[in-house]
């Protein structure tokens, strides 16, 4: 295997940017309809008198992530009176279980982080406080098999985060000894908050920012319990906790919920206007559906942005300047999906790219489309295809935000609100009807 394959194929990690990746970042607000998502996360928090709680949503790979690791960057940078703002972030996806997430497992993932960053950045150790007497409570209720004597609020977070993530019997148990007792472990955990604002030096730092990213990741599934879906629960029914934190906290919401009935109450317990960072417009909306120049040049700026940081040409990655216009096409505007289409491309044909790599991607993401569309997405479906728009219903409801979380409808932005079907399913058409009985 050739270094420059190597590299290249390394150069285009879908992974959020993080510390050091400054110089890959682009810049994709005017082709997002200038919406101005990061900047306005800043002014709230910059301009609250105390806590504020905030949400961003947008579809899985359109680089939410991306936008947070921006906020951050301009929140750790210190402004006229020379102060900044102390960042944590949570990676819920590697701190939780996406398949089941429930508030108190976020509450642990919080306070253990806000405890290693603080050790790690600061070399400052907080105390367990209220916690020591949660983790005996938990003991003597639910995880007697967990040791908790005389550990560190880090190491403590850590260990009860640790079973909770890897056995779905201990977050039951759990749930059902915090439940009664949600408050005082929120007293805990506002202890905890509190103490680290006071240790954080008051000449260098205005307060602290906690970002929980990923959220939107979490797979929806009924509630049996309370009768609506994991994602209503967390965020609606449980928003007096999600939003109790005493410091400037952003969580990421799954876009079908942004998009449901429940938007006026979001708008209400999270800080406002609910902002959605949409898609790349690469392309004019339907019916006439043409090539968008501007989005496709910011495209290939991200593209000579990856490849000149490893000393690459574009005739290193791609056989012709149509191949790669075609791969970014197919992207819908998905910046995750330009680096997985990249990637996929290389480990399946080398290089360069050919017409052939594209053609594979689009077969292999038809085909795993193929197989979750039912009949009832098909009229959702040819709507956005004839208009760009949906004429929402309670009998569409449910596909549609279905249609969303999967990415086979593309939200955008620009001028006005509208919708795109994925470039991947371009070539199915609505499975026939099956024939009659009479026939």
């Amino acid at each position: 295997m050739s270094d420059l394959l190597k590299s290249i194929y390394n150069a285009f990690d879908p992974a959020p940017l993080h510390q050091g990746q400054q110089g890959l970042y682009v810049d994709l607000d005017d082709v997002r309809g200038h919406s101005g998502t990061v900047e306005r996360l800043r002014q709230k928090i910059l301009l609250a008198n105390g806590p504020s709680c905030q949400v961003l949503s947008g579809h899985r790979g359109c680089g939410k992530s991306t936008e947070l690791w921006q906020l951050r960057q301009s929140l750790e940078k210190p402004g006229p009176d020379g102060k900044k703002y102390f960042v944590v972030q949570v990676q819920a996806e590697k701190e939780l279980d996406t398949n089941d997430i429930d508030f108190p497992e976020i509450l642990i993932a919080i306070i253990r982080q806000i405890a290693a960053q603080f050790r790690e950045t600061l070399g400052i150790t907080l105390a367990p406080g209220y916690f020591q007497d949660r983790w005996q409570r938990l003991k003597e209720l639910a995880l007697r098999e967990v040791e908790f004597e005389g550990v560190e609020l880090e190491a403590g977070m850590a260990t009860l985060s640790t079973t909770l993530r890897g056995s779905p019997e201990a977050r039951r148990k759990v749930r059902a000894a915090l439940e009664p007792d949600t408050g005082n472990w929120m007293t805990a955990a506002n202890e905890v908050i509190g103490e680290a604002i006071l240790k954080l030096p008051k000449d260098q730092f205005s307060g602290l920012v906690v970002i929980v990213d990923d959220l939107d990741k979490m797979i929806a599934r009924t509630q049996a319990d309370v009768g609506c879906l994991t994602t209503e629960y967390l965020f609606i029914h449980r928003a007096a906790q999600l939003t109790g934190f005493l410091c400037h906290v952003i969580y990421t919401l799954p876009i079908e919920l942004a998009y449901s009935h429940h938007n006026a109450s979001i708008k209400l317990r999270y800080s406002g206007h609910l902002p959605v960072v949409p898609m790349t417009k690469i392309e004019t909306p339907p019916p006439k559906c043409k090539a968008h120049a501007p989005g496709i040049k910011k495209f290939r700026e991200m593209i000579f942005t990856r490849l000149s940081s490893v000393g690459a040409s574009e005739r290193d990655l791609f056989q012709s300047g149509k191949v790669r216009d075609d791969l970014i096409k197919l992207t819908g505007g998905q910046p995750t999906e330009l680096m997985s289409f990249i990637r996929e491309s290389i480990a399946t044909s080398g290089l360069p790219i050919t017409s052939q790599g594209v053609k594979r991607c689009r077969f292999e993401t038809m085909r795993t489309y193929r197989r979750q569309l039912r009949a009832d997405h098909w009229p959702l479906i040819q709507e956005v295809r004839k208009t760009g728009q949906i004429v929402r219903t309670a009998d569409n409801e449910k596909p549609f935000r279905e249609l969303l979380d999967s990415r086979a409808l593309l939200l955008y932005r620009n001028d006005e609100e509208w919708y795109g079907v994925n470039p991947c399913i371009d070539d199915l058409a609505a499975p026939a009807p099956p024939p009659s009985a009479e026939s």
